[in-house]
């Protein structure tokens, strides 16, 4: 078994006291970029396309360089494995992980223009922030504005609905009303092959060619646990309403590390190097009252509970020396972590590094405990066993109840015609079940 840490989710950006003077620089930084060709709009001679951006030579370089700069950072001095998978995924694997089902977004519609849409929990952000900056909002509505943005992308369609009619949230542009929330999927879908019966999309996320590699990677690593697997790639997202520039894009380049451990020991060898670390963490409790973060040590945060264990410590230490390696201001980041509304059943603690800028504080990475919930769902659908193994201090001996070769043989003569409905029945009981029938 394994847990995992793990990067995902879309960037959440929340409005912040000091953006006001990284925006005031905007503009003009905003200039230097495009005529220094870092980066433009994409087909920008035909128009353009939202969400899809070119880097220029300049561009191309600085990226380059982070990325050089996260292998040398993760990957090299962590002694992580890494892998490149494809960009195109068959559509059994993205609906065992559960992408085909899950991976949408609500979208609300200008009911006087279809041709107007809205992300709803992004649109719910911005008329919270935008109620938060009225003159004269006492300080009672501006911590219920608050916390009703803490929650925004944590709400059910339900929810929204009730949340949007309550605050009499119109179509931004229009004022008139808003359609009630659709769930919205996130993928590119592309056929695979001439006939196009072999469906597929477009990869939402790097860490499913991972999941799918873990076999092959434990293997390489002699069967040693723990062990990380890096990947570095294009990711595709078929975003709403694509914006602010590079921070929400259709296609974008992820750098990702899966680290796999022990579920019953998280512990980790080098936690010590990293615990004396003095953070602004921002917890769940703080966001739900409406409270500014904290400042406090990894170490605290781990022995006190708030971080959930050593291992998720060690990779959220990582992550804030990195950002400090690649130029970020020790003032503008913190980690703010998952509201439980926020977190899928089977987790245990995230985590988001977020940087704060002219938008605001902007979510960048993401740091989660998982546990093993990608790794179980691949091998349930394909037969394979994703799992590790290790000696026991001890022998154990456990008895397991199946069904004999000799069995299946009487059955046949006992039940004759029915005796492949009766082997396929007994074949799915577990082991407590066949011992009860023995008895």
């Amino acid at each position: 078994d394994t847990s995992r840490c793990v990067r995902r989710r879309a960037m959440p950006i929340t409005a912040s006291d000091g953006s006001a003077k990284f925006a005031k620089a905007r503009p003009d930084l905003d200039d230097l970029i495009k005529r220094r060709f870092f980066y433009r709009q994409a087909f920008e001679i035909y128009g353009g396309v939202a969400g899809f951006y070119t880097y220029g030579p300049p561009g191309s370089a600085v990226k380059q360089n982070l990325i050089d700069l996260w292998r040398k950072h993760f990957v090299i001095e962590e002694n992580l494995m890494e892998v490149d998978d494809t960009n195109i995924m068959p559509h059994d694997v993205l609906f065992t992980s559960g992408h085909v089902e899950r991976f949408n977004d609500f979208i609300v519609k200008d009911s006087s223009d279809p041709n107007k849409f809205y992300r709803a929990d992004k649109l719910l952000e911005e008329v919270m922030d935008a109620r938060m900056a009225e003159k004269g909002v006492s300080e009672e509505l501006k911590v219920e504005y608050q916390k009703v943005k803490a929650q925004a992308d944590a709400y059910s369609r339900e929810e929204l609905m009730a949340v949007f009619s309550k605050y009499a949230i119109k179509a931004p542009e229009s004022g008139a009303e808003l359609t009630e929330p659709q769930e919205f999927n996130l993928m590119f879908p592309t056929p695979i092959g001439p006939t196009g019966m072999l469906h597929g999309y477009l990869r939402p996320e790097t860490a499913q060619g991972i999941f799918l590699n873990f076999k092959f990677c434990l293997e390489q690593n002699a069967n040693q646990m723990p062990f990380g697997i890096a990947q570095v790639g294009k990711a595709f997202r078929n975003e709403i309403a694509p914006r602010s520039g590079l921070i929400r894009q259709r296609e974008f380049t992820q750098a990702e590390i899966e680290f796999f451990v022990h579920p019953e020991l998280k512990r980790h060898s080098k936690f010590v190097e990293v615990a004396s670390l003095k953070l602004q963490l921002f917890a769940s409790p703080q966001q739900l009252n409406a409270e500014p973060a904290v400042e406090m040590t990894l170490g605290e945060a781990v022995s006190s509970g708030l971080v959930a264990n050593e291992t998720l410590g060690f990779f959220i230490g990582r992550t804030y020396l990195f950002l400090l390696r690649a130029g970020c201001n020790e003032k503008h980041i913190r980690f703010r972590q998952h509201l439980p509304d926020e977190m899928a059943h089977y987790a245990c603690d995230c985590w988001d590094a977020e940087i704060e800028m002219s938008l605001g504080w902007v979510e960048c990475v993401g740091i989660a405990d998982r546990s093993a919930y990608d790794l179980t769902c691949h091998s349930k659908a394909t037969g394979v066993a994703l799992t590790a193994q290790r000696d026991l201090p001890e022998p154990r001996v456990v008895t397991k109840f199946g069904i004999a070769k000799k069995a299946v043989a009487k059955m046949g003569k006992a039940f004759k015609k029915d005796a492949k409905k009766v082997s396929a029945y007994l074949a799915e009981l577990s082991s407590e079940e066949l011992q009860k029938l023995e008895a």
